[in-house]
């Protein structure tokens, strides 16, 4: 009797023993859970951001096979159209290519979004931000969605976008040099020059 009653009571007090360990171990981990929550809330890494110059972007777009190719097929109808006599066909893709051609100016001359550039690329998109570590990939011109990343936050994937539509000649890479030198030119001027046919 005298041994089972010990043996309960050395059981009873590893039973104590065992809540208290269990008890402790929950109370360290909820300590370290809120803690570190709590250095999360506090420290989070800051958000990088591709950003790239949209004129350089639109240009070499403009030059990328693919967009030569759809323009000389665009010319190509359109003089077939010509010589076939279909006047209202030749005045239809004429006017498509002016407005092609208006906007490509105002992309390349100011800061008008270059989309149909990024809607070319647009398969390899997620795969450079994962490669450049970035969130999202912004126009630097779009000073209202950089307001809220410090110039340290800003990765400049200018060149690789570039290089994603177009491999430069001599000549495009020196265009392209001088872009990063001058500022756009504000869009009521760019409109003005094409209204008057000066571009």
């Amino acid at each position: 009797m005298k041994t089972m009653s010990i043996a309960l009571q050395g059981l009873s007090c590893f039973r104590k023993l065992m809540r208290l360990l269990v008890a402790g171990t929950w109370m360290a981990s909820g300590c370290w859970i809120a803690a570190a929550a709590d250095g999360q809330a506090t420290n989070p890494a800051p958000a990088r951001i591709g950003v790239y110059d949209s004129r350089a972007v639109a240009y070499a777009h403009f030059w990328s096979p693919a967009n030569q190719r759809e323009l000389r097929k665009l010319m190509d109808t359109a003089q077939a159209a010509k010589q076939a006599g279909d006047t209202n066909k030749f005045q239809e893709i004429s006017a498509q290519l002016q407005a092609q051609q208006a906007e490509s100016h105002r992309q390349v001359f100011s800061s008008a979004p270059a989309d149909e550039a990024m809607t070319a690329i647009s398969a390899r998109l997620p795969e450079i931000q994962k490669e450049a570590g970035v969130t999202e990939l912004v126009s630097k011109w779009d000073e209202s969605k950089l307001k809220g990343y410090p110039e340290k936050q800003q990765v400049d994937l200018t060149d690789k976008l570039v290089r994603e539509l177009v491999q430069p000649t001599e000549q495009q890479a020196k265009i392209l040099e001088s872009m990063r030198k001058q500022k756009p030119l504000p869009l009521k001027d760019v409109d003005e020059l094409i209204r008057k046919d000066q571009i």
